[in-house]
This record gives C-alpha cells, structure tokens and sequence, in this order.
C-alpha cells in the first residue's frame, strides 16, 4: 500500500508538472503546504516546482499585486 500511494503521489507530480502553469502549481503548493513558504528558501520551493527562484519570486510579487 505504501509503495502504491508513494506512485500515486509520483504520476499525480509529474502530471500537474507537464499539465499546469507554474503559477497554478505554486498556488496548489500553498494550499497542500500552507506554511512551508515562510520557513523553506526559495530554492526549494522553485526546484519543487520546476522553476527558477526567480520565477518563484516574480509568482509571489504578482500574486500579493492581484490581493491589493
């Protein structure tokens, strides 16, 4: 069962990676993972998502530009 859901969680990353736009991938991130941006470096989360830390950051100033 572990080997399964450890797939399962695989085929979903890899999918979502070729399927969505980086911004909606970061948005899915915050929703699953709520308080890992504050605590883990950019560089984490971009390599997560498949982006560049500079792409993460342009992702957050747009988006907190769209919340004013």
């Amino acid at each position: 069962m572990l080997v399964q859901r450890n797939l399962y969680t695989l085929q979903n990353r890899l999918v979502n990676t070729i399927s969505k736009a980086a911004t909606e991938r970061y948005l899915e991130f915050i929703k699953v993972y709520p308080s890992i941006p504050q605590s883990v470096a950019k560089y984490y989360i971009a390599s997560y998502l498949g982006v560049s830390k500079e792409f993460v950051s342009m992702i957050r100033k747009r988006l907190a530009n769209k919340e004013k």
